[in-house]
């Protein structure tokens, strides 16, 4: 068999597995994950290769899911959607839509399939929602050696909070019960400020429907974007005049002229603060005003490709974390692409949410890649991850970080890992054991990243579900 290399979007990351299964029914999962479990390999399952870091990579074997791309049910009266694990966010919400439906809450891209969605925490913004992973009502799950297990409130409800943000780690899902709503439109307001004003103000502005801003790297101006519910027929369309406007803006200056502009000061980084100047004084410099379905409010172009790493703190550092950033790019000179995305996530009690227990302030840094052409930042994204952990910070599970097992394991409750009985032992195959053990059976390195993979040789035998024993 000829081999098959696999890239994430932005081409960062790349596999090249040694088998590659693509199975077409839930009956041949079985008998793939039987198998691996015998020869006791590792897997990692391939959906979509959004994720900005390489959770889904392995030079081993990998199952794609390929064919796991239905609708199998709507049931409108009771909010809820059936769908395997290769559907988009995308395709979902027209679906939806056709059935006077919606999803929640959504993050700025769509592209992503719903179990990689929810598997890694994705999330929008808005303080009244919590991440895609809340939205799940029931799975149905092909464990590690081959048995089949549903999930939810009626069976097996035990495994619900550890199945919801899954890390790809648990077996390969092959159905997802999610929890949706009547359709609505988003009245979206969006204009210039000043850091200060914004933080000096946050909690008033986190009282609407969804909000969110862009700090601006070298200036002091953010962009905010803020956002209302309201029923779909008391909203009016764009004009085929602003359609195109929108058009024009996104599509030949933010991409066209803009990356030239920072394929240019890859070769003289010094420009990056005059370009931010100019991105403050044109393209973010005058309020707007739109109105539309759910599903094209929430998502966005997000341009051309990109190195991003995002972390979720305590809500209450909030701007203590904005200002240390502002200072610390000011200080160490640091030349930082625009924009810096500051989002509102409602806390949760899944055990591996980013938001356990916990309202969070998502922050993410970026670094384009412009003409294929990288920007140099990597002591950047180490100092603002070391920043991030003094402010209690975990990182997006789905993008780029380099956080060792021992500091995520501190990231999240002892009570989790501290865990002896039978459900920690159906979801991780072994009891007694201390949480830094467990995220070390779980992260590997890679180069100079990490990411998780479903099974480790760490302990002798085999856990309750085939796998050698180890966990996320």
């Amino acid at each position: 068999m000829a081999e098959r290399t696999f890239y994430n979007w932005s081409k960062q990351f790349h596999c090249t597995p040694q088998r590659v299964h693509e199975p077409r029914s839930e009956t041949e999962i079985i008998d793939i994950m039987a198998e691996l479990s015998r020869r006791n390999a590792h897997m990692r399952v391939f959906g979509g290769g959004l994720s900005p870091g390489d959770i889904a990579m392995s030079n081993e074997e990998l199952i794609l899911v390929t064919n796991f791309d239905r609708v199998l049910n709507i049931d409108v009266d009771a909010a809820t959607v059936v769908v395997q694990p290769r559907v988009t966010l995308a395709a979902l919400s027209h679906e939806l839509a056709s059935h006077g439906l919606a999803l929640p809450v959504l993050g700025s891209v769509a592209e992503q399939t719903v179990a990689g969605a929810i598997g890694t925490g994705t999330h929008g913004t808005g303080l009244k929602f919590g991440t895609l992973s809340t939205l799940v009502e029931g799975m149905r799950l092909v464990t590690p050696n081959g048995d089949v297990l549903n999930i939810s409130a009626a069976e097996n409800p035990e495994l619900l909070n550890a199945v919801r943000c899954h890390l790809g780690s648990l077996g390969v899902i092959t159905q997802v019960t999610l929890r949706v709503c009547r359709a609505f439109d988003l009245e979206a307001t969006e204009r210039p400020n000043t850091l200060s004003t914004v933080l000096d103000s946050l909690p008033e502005r986190l009282r609407r429907d969804h909000y969110r801003f862009w700090y601006i790297p070298h200036t002091d101006r953010v962009w905010e974007w803020s956002a209302t519910r309201t029923p779909p027929e008391q909203t009016e369309r764009l004009g085929p005049w602003r359609r195109l406007g929108t058009w024009f803006n996104g599509r030949i200056v933010d991409h066209h002229v803009y990356e030239s502009l920072l394929h240019l000061a890859t070769y003289r980084p010094s420009l990056i603060p005059n370009i931010n100047k100019l991105g403050a004084r044109t393209r973010f410099s005058k309020p707007c005003y739109s109105m539309g379905p759910s599903f094209s409010q929430f998502t966005f172009d997000c341009l051309f490709k990109q190195h991003v790493n995002e972390w979720s703190i305590p809500i209450e550092h909030t701007a203590e974390a904005l200002r240390s950033i502002r200072e610390l790019i000011t200080q160490k000179g640091y030349y930082a692409h625009l924009p810096i995305e500051v989002r509102f996530v409602g806390g949760d009690d899944i055990w591996l949410s980013p938001c356990q227990g916990r309202d969070s302030c998502y922050i993410g840094v970026i670094a384009y890649i412009p003409h294929a052409r990288p920007h140099h930042h990597e002591a950047y994204f180490a100092d603002f991850e070391r920043l991030m952990a003094a402010f209690g910070g975990r990182p997006h599970w789905g993008k780029f970080f380099k956080f060792q097992a021992t500091e995520l394991a501190r990231r999240y409750p002892q009570r989790i890992f501290d865990r002896s009985d039978d459900i920690w032992i159906r979801v991780i195959g072994y009891g007694t054991h201390s949480r830094t053990e467990c995220f070390e059976h779980s992260v590997r390195k890679s180069g100079s990243y990490f990411c998780i993979e479903p099974s480790w040789n760490g302990h002798s035998g085999k856990s309750r579900w085939g796998w050698p024993r180890g966990c996320w």
